[in-house]
C-alpha cells in the first residue's frame, strides 16, 4: 500500500531550500509562502484551507489541488500540473494565480464553484483543460498564452477581460478552433466556446447561401459594452466550402445572417470582421450566394451632409426592384427607400443612385443595397459603413405655440457648419414654405420666416430632412 507524508501547515511554513521533493498531501490551514527561485515538487495532492497562500516560485504538482480559501495574492510564479493521470483542480473558493503551465496528457479538469483567474502566462505543453460554465479559464487584463495547440487547449469556455487583443485557445473533440478579439472599444468580459457539431438550426437569409454544418463557436460579452472586431480560425477541411474565395463570417440573428468578413492571414487562415461588431452570440463560417452579378457599390458623405449612394448594374442582371437599407451595428439593417428595376435583363451598364437626407445621431452608418429578382429571389451589396461627420441633435421650435404675425425660431447644436432646407407643411401635406439655413458649429438659434405667411390658427410641421420634423401651434392674432 502507497503511505503518504501528510503535512499540516497550521500556523505558516517558509520553504528554505531550492528544491523540495515529496510525495506527501500536503495541507494548508496557516500560511505558505513559496518564495523566488523556489521549486517544490508535490507527489500527490495539495488541500489549501487558508487565503495566506503565494507562490512566487515552481510549484508543481502530479495530484489534484482542492482550494478552499480566498486567495488573491498571485505571487510571480507558476503552478505547473505535470501528473501522468487526469487532475482536477477543485475551486471550492476564488483563487488566483500568475502563471500557469498545463504538461499532463490525460488532462485537467477545473471543478467546483469558482473560475480560475490567470494574470499572467498560462503555457499548454500536454492535455487538455476542461471547463464548464461554472468552472472557466478567467484570462485577466494582461493575461496570455502560448503553444496551444490540437493536443493542449480548453475544452470548453473561457473568458477574457480588458482591452488588450486576445485569442482564445480553445478547441473540442482533437481540434484547436481559437476565437479572437481585437480593437475592443472598453473594458468588458468577453466569453468564447467552440462546438465541433453544427447548429441546430441551419436556416439563411439572403445575405448567405449556406453556413457550416459542422462547427460554430459562442462569442459573447458577460459583463461591459465593449465591441470588438472578431476572428476565427479557418479550416478548409471543414465545413464543406469549395473555395475560401466564398467563405465569409455568419452570425446567427434567428435565422443567420453575413458578416462582412476577410481572411487576414495564411498558416494558419483566420477569417476576420472588416468592421468593429457590436452584436455578439454564435459565430461560424458561411458561403456567399453564387452565381449573381457583381454590384459595383459605393457610398460616402457629401458636403452638404446627405449620404450618396451610388451601385453599377452589369449587362444580363436581373433586378426589377432595389431597396436601400441601413444599419448602425453593421448586422441589423432597417430599408429606407427603394428604386424600381427592370422586368428584363439589363441590355449594358447603368448607374443608379440614392441620396439619404436624414441627419443622424450616430458616428458610423452603415449601407447596403438589396437586389430583388423575378420570382421572389433577392441578393446584397457589399455593406460600406461610414463615418458620419454631420452629428447633430438638441434642436427645438420657440415660441411654441407662435403668433401668426411672429417669426419662429429653431435652436439646433452642431458639430460643424452645414446648409439644411427647412419646408414648413401644414396638417394636410401641403407645402407652405420652404428656405435654405446657413447652420453653423455648436448651439444656435435660427429664424425662420413664418410672419411673412399670415398662417390661420393650426397645428404644422416643421421639417429638418425627410424624416425629421417638428410640430408647431400657430394662434392667429
Amino acid at each position: 500500500m502507497k503511505k503518504y507524508l501528510w503535512i499540516l501547515i497550521m500556523l505558516f511554513l517558509f520553504l528554505h531550500s531550492k528544491r523540495t521533493f515529496c510525495q506527501i498531501i500536503l495541507t494548508n490551514e496557516g500560511q505558505l509562502t513559496i518564495m523566488n527561485s523556489q521549486i517544490v515538487h508535490v507527489e500527490g495532492h495539495i488541500f489549501n484551507k487558508s487565503s495566506l497562500f503565494s507562490n512566487s516560485g515552481d510549484l508543481r504538482l502530479t495530484g489534484n489541488f482542492w482550494n478552499e480559501a480566498t486567495v488573491n495574492n498571485t505571487g510571480n510564479g507558476i503552478l505547473r500540473f505535470i501528473g501522468g493521470q487526469e487532475q482536477t483542480f477543485f475551486l471550492i473558493d476564488s483563487m488566483e494565480v500568475f502563471n500557469l503551465e498545463i504538461d499532463n496528457p490525460s488532462g485537467l479538469s477545473l471543478s467546483g464553484d469558482f473560475s480560475l483567474a490567470i494574470y499572467n502566462e498560462t503555457t499548454f505543453l500536454d492535455g487538455v483543460v476542461n471547463t464548464n460554465q461554472t468552472n472557466l479559464m478567467a484570462f485577466q487584463e494582461n493575461a496570455i498564452h502560448s503553444f496551444a495547440n490540437e493536443f493542449s487547449h480548453i475544452n470548453g469556455p473561457a473568458t477574457k477581460t480588458g482591452l488588450s487583443s486576445f485569442i482564445f485557445p480553445i478547441g473540442r473533440g482533437g481540434m484547436y478552433r481559437p476565437s479572437g478579439i481585437d480593437s475592443v472599444t472598453e473594458t468588458t468580459t468577453f466569453i468564447s466556446e467552440y462546438f465541433n457539431f453544427g447548429y441546430s438550426d441551419l436556416q439563411t437569409d439572403g445575405t448567405i447561401q449556406k453556413v457550416s454544418e459542422e462547427e460554430y463557436w459562442n462569442l459573447d460579452r458577460v459583463n461591459g459594452i465593449g465591441n470588438a472586431s472578431i476572428s476565427f480560425l479557418y479550416d478548409e477541411t471543414i465545413g464543406g466550402f469549395d473555395s475560401i474565395e466564398n467563405v465569409q463570417l455568419g452570425y446567427f440573428n434567428n435565422p443567420w445572417t453575413e458578416v462582412e468578413s476577410m481572411n487576414i492571414s495564411v498558416s494558419p487562415s483566420f477569417m476576420a470582421s472588416n468592421n468593429i461588431i457590436s452584436k455578439f452570440g454564435l459565430f461560424t463560417f458561411a458561403e456567399n450566394q453564387i452565381d449573381q452579378p457583381i454590384i459595383d457599390f459605393d457610398a460616402y458623405q457629401s458636403d452638404i451632409c446627405a449620404m450618396q449612394l451610388n451601385w453599377i448594374i452589369p449587362p444580363e442582371t436581373q433586378a426589377i426592384n432595389f431597396e436601400l437599407e441601413i444599419s448602425f451595428d453593421s448586422l441589423n439593417f432597417t430599408k429606407i427607400g427603394e428604386l424600381p428595376g427592370d422586368s428584363l435583363p439589363y441590355s449594358s451598364f447603368e448607374v443608379l443612385e440614392f441620396l439619404d437626407y436624414e441627419l443622424y445621431d450616430e458616428e458610423f452608418i452603415t449601407y447596403r443595397v438589396k437586389i430583388l429578382q423575378p420570382g421572389d429571389a433577392f441578393y446584397y451589396t457589399k455593406s460600406i459603413t461610414i463615418e458620419n461627420k454631420c452629428i447633430f441633435k438638441n434642436f427645438s421650435i420657440f415660441p411654441n405655440p407662435v403668433s401668426s404675425s411672429e417669426n419662429i425660431n429653431l435652436r439646433m447644436s452642431s458639430e460643424f457648419d452645414q446648409t439644411l432646407n427647412i419646408k414648413i407643411y401644414d396638417m394636410p401635406g401641403n407645402l407652405i414654405l420652404e428656405q435654405q439655413i446657413d447652420i453653423k458649429a455648436g448651439n444656435k438659434v435660427y429664424e425662420i420666416y413664418t410672419e411673412k405667411l399670415g398662417l390661420p390658427s393650426a397645428m404644422y410641421l416643421l421639417q429638418l430632412t425627410p424624416r425629421k420634423s417638428l410640430k408647431f401651434v400657430v394662434v392667429y392674432d
